[in-house]
């Protein structure tokens, strides 16, 4: 079974990056259109239905049935995330606001992760998918 490591990444007020390692794949979210979503889906945390989203993802993708998550630990994930806590798998991450304004950068474009995001969608009793948000952001 072919293996690549998948980061979802979160900061409120700057939004979530997904990150598939290999091959390179990179999907971002803004802060406005979690926002969006948020305004669309009153009492909803979007940065929290983005985690819990993520975490059924991870566990349903990773090729263990034994790891699923029920609809109540998905829950879980989604409150924990909503009162500010953090989670976290990795063993490091750095966090900063940098002055990029001298970075030499080219812009490299691949089809959008549609079929990952649309399964974080599934299950979460939302009105619009998450897919839809994650898929409407420019």
């Amino acid at each position: 079974m072919a293996q690549s490591s998948f980061y979802v990444i979160g900061k409120r007020g700057h939004g979530v990056v997904f990150l598939r390692m290999d091959p390179l794949r990179v999907s971002r979210v803004s802060h406005e259109t979690i926002m969006r979503y948020e305004e669309q889906n009153a009492g909803v945390d979007g940065y929290a239905k983005i985690a819990a989203a993520a975490r059924v993802l991870f566990a349903e993708s990773d090729g263990n049935p034994e790891t699923s998550l029920s609809q109540v630990e998905s829950e879980g994930i989604y409150q924990v995330i909503k009162q500010g806590s953090t989670i976290s798998d990795v063993d490091f991450a750095f966090l900063t606001d940098v002055d990029d304004s001298d970075w030499d950068l080219n812009r490299l474009s691949w089809a959008p992760i549609q079929d990952p995001v649309s399964k974080t969608g599934s299950g979460l009793g939302n009105s619009e998918s998450l897919q839809d948000a994650v898929l409407s952001d420019d």
